[in-house]
């Protein structure tokens, strides 16, 4: 007997028979428990694709039928030949001959007639995948059974690209053609599914509603900016959500798709990158400096994450900016005020700028230009507030002390 979902069903698969038994038998392995009256002579034909999340269906009846059912999943029906009644509850809707599909919710009893012998199309959608495709189109957490309203319009609008889309995988499959191909129904399936939560009218549907989520691209550049900004600080993942304009399992799913890691995981090597720089530009330093500046409480969580990162020591990469500054390990110290910030080597400098953010280089560029804190802002499009974290950032990671020797250093850095 098929099974949807189920690993041992081929993808594409055949049903015809005559006895009462084994139709019920099938239908409830398909759809769910069910009751159905069915006439002498009856006979059932089915073409199908199973891709896991959706099941696809071409179904001939030869006859009058009546079933009852306690559906496991959202089922769509749409009548190609013949006429019948559906109902859940006290609504009910028309199938063919003036009606249109219908879209069963996996709630309550749901009993469908066919008047006379039918040709239909069945649509079986797992609710979790209807749950991550609206999730995936409003950036929400949906966690709620949906509640379809049960007549679909398929005269125009998105009932009647579903219903084209249906008579489409209809005749493909027929047609024996590769419809059935991963990527190919896939992307079909996705479209039918979307169209049908856009269109209809559902208890989720208020979702839609809300402002269209921010791009994947544009969470991960918000995210890093605001990681660049704070990483000396401690970050959630209610933080960063919110910086974003989306949830947090949004920014998880964007840093999977084009970082190819988790948040957390990202968040850790973007920190550590920062302190190996620090240690090579600022080597005087102390390593549990370094180490809270990066974000790290505790030295000897931060010298574990590190070696595992870098196959090395901190206190080793510190050696080796203290050699790269011509200091040896162990020798006193040059006196930071001995100098001003200005006369620092080029190679320092340029080690110093490598520290600074994309976000900190344009507060750095336009604070050497001379603009004050609110023409900053608006040029940026951020608050004065946050102009002034950077400006502070700046000035310390390059160690200006005004802005003309920022300006100074700037225009030092670009030779």
């Amino acid at each position: 007997m098929p099974r949807a979902n189920h690993e041992d069903v081929p993808r594409r698969f055949e049903i015809h028979t005559r006895d009462h038994h084994t139709a019920v038998s099938i239908w409830e392995g398909l759809y769910g428990e069910l009751d159905a009256a069915l006439p002498r002579g009856f006979e059932w034909r089915a073409h199908a694709v199973d891709f896991g999340p959706v099941l696809f269906v071409q179904d001939h009846t030869s006859d009058a039928i009546y079933l009852d059912a306690q559906l496991d999943a959202p089922l769509l029906v749409m009548p190609l030949r013949g006429s019948g009644r559906a109902a859940v509850g006290r609504d009910s809707a028309t199938l063919g001959h003036g009606g249109g599909p219908a879209i069963f919710s996996a709630h309550g009893r749901s009993n469908v007639r066919y008047d006379s012998a039918m040709d239909v199309i069945t649509v079986r959608f797992d609710r979790g995948y209807l749950c991550s495709q609206l999730e995936s189109i409003t950036g929400e957490v949906v966690r709620a059974d949906f509640q379809f309203q049960l007549s679909l319009d398929s005269r125009a609008g998105s009932g009647s690209y579903v219903e084209r889309l249906c008579r489409f995988m209809a005749a493909e499959i027929n047609a024996g053609t590769d419809i059935d191909h991963p990527q190919v129904f896939a992307g079909l399936t996705e479209s039918l599914s979307r169209a049908l939560l856009m269109g209809q009218p559902h208890n989720l549907a208020h979702l839609l509603e809300r402002p269209t989520p921010p791009s994947s691209r544009t969470v991960l550049r918000r995210v890093e900016e605001y990681v660049d900004a704070h990483a000396a600080g401690p970050i959630s993942a209610i933080d960063l959500a919110a910086v974003a304009g989306t949830s947090a399992r949004s920014v998880e799913a964007a840093f999977r798709a084009h970082r190819g890691t988790s948040l957390g995981t990202f968040l850790r090597d973007r920190r550590l990158v920062r302190a190996q720089r620090a240690l090579l530009a600022e080597p005087h330093l102390a390593v549990l400096h370094v180490a809270r500046a990066a974000g790290f409480a505790r030295r000897e969580v931060f010298e574990s994450a590190y070696v595992r990162a870098f196959g090395e020591r901190p206190e080793e990469t510190r050696r080796r900016g203290l050699l790269a500054a011509g200091t040896a390990p162990g020798e006193a110290e040059p006196s930071r005020c001995a100098a001003p910030s200005t006369a620092i080597e080029p190679a320092t400098l340029a080690a110093r700028m490598a520290l600074l953010s994309a976000r900190e280089r344009e507060v750095c560029e336009a604070v050497a230009r001379g603009l004050l804190n609110k023409q900053i802002a608006e040029a940026l499009g951020i608050t004065e507030r946050t102009v002034k974290e950077h400006r502070a950032r700046v000035m310390a990671k390059l160690g200006a002390r005004s802005a003309v020797e920022l300006g100074i250093l700037l225009q030092k850095a670009r030779g």
